[in-house]
């Protein structure tokens, strides 16, 4: 096979419409690790909620799982921190600040928790689809924020699809960070450090494979700097046309087992 690694997004890629991963996947996932290959996933999600769906994709070895949009790798299996990236704290406090000016809902991350003022009917339905609920902190997530005794890993601010451009200029400018949109109502920002094309950096790096032998696969703009430092860069069929622009090669959608196809062409040797 040409490439030894490939590392996957999850939302839109590995996870269909209907919140399940089908069972080709799966089958594929289980095939490609059997010829010697490895399977990691990368996503924007925290860690715990990731961690619960890790199961579903058949993964049982120690394989690198890439959260909060590269900030954070821990090893499937151990659990086992081998890469943290905190935001300055004065950067997400200045990213949490902009977001309550502009009446937006907001919260932000650690390693194992996140950090919410109040439930309503925006975060209660993030919150039941990521299967994660968070620290209640009753403030403002500025206010809160500038306690946190854990490194800031990601802050993230709810916004209605429509604003979607004019919502990533109005975060553009804050100092050391990335900021980016992983979905049409989520705006998001880690260090300047992380982000999940240097994720795969590291990731390689700790598995001693070259990024060259590597293939990435995602869907949304928070995803093209992944296919850009991989070796061979995949968007799926339903991805943001920016993604498909960026692609080296366009899978199928992820109701049409995107994933799949693109290991079963890397088994057979036509990519």
């Amino acid at each position: 096979m040409r490439y030894d690694l490939v590392v996957s997004d999850f939302d839109g890629t590995l996870r269909r419409n209907d919140d399940t991963i089908s069972a080709r996947t799966v089958a594929a996932v289980r095939a490609f690790t059997e010829k010697g290959g490895t399977f990691a996933v990368s996503t924007g999600r925290g860690y715990r909620s990731i961690a619960k769906r890790l199961g579903e994709l058949g993964i049982v070895d120690d394989v690198p799982v890439l959260s909060c949009h590269g900030a954070l790798m821990r090893g499937a299996k151990s659990g086992q921190t081998w890469h943290e990236i905190g935001m300055p704290a004065e950067s997400a406090a200045a990213f949490l600040r902009r977001a309550e000016s502009l009446g937006l809902t907001c919260q932000y991350y650690t390693a194992d928790n996140i950090y919410a003022p109040a439930p309503n009917d925006v975060n209660a339905f993030y919150f039941e689809r990521v299967r994660t609920q968070p620290v209640w902190t009753h403030c403002k997530a500025s206010e809160s924020v500038q306690s946190a005794t854990a490194p800031v890993l990601k802050v993230l601010c709810f916004i209605e699809p429509s604003a979607r451009a004019d919502m990533l200029r109005a975060f553009q400018s804050l100092p050391h960070v990335k900021t980016f949109a992983s979905h049409p109502r989520l705006i998001e920002a880690v260090s300047e450090n992380a982000g999940k094309g240097n994720g795969l950096i590291r990731a390689c790096e700790h598995l001693g494979i070259a990024a060259a032998r590597s293939a990435a696969v995602g869907d949304e703009l928070n995803d093209i700097e992944m296919l850009q430092a991989a070796g061979l860069g995949v968007a799926m069929g339903n991805a943001v046309a920016e993604v498909k622009a960026a692609a080296d090669y366009i899978t199928e959608d992820c109701d049409a087992d995107g994933v799949a196809v693109l290991l079963e062409k890397i088994m057979r040797e036509q990519l």
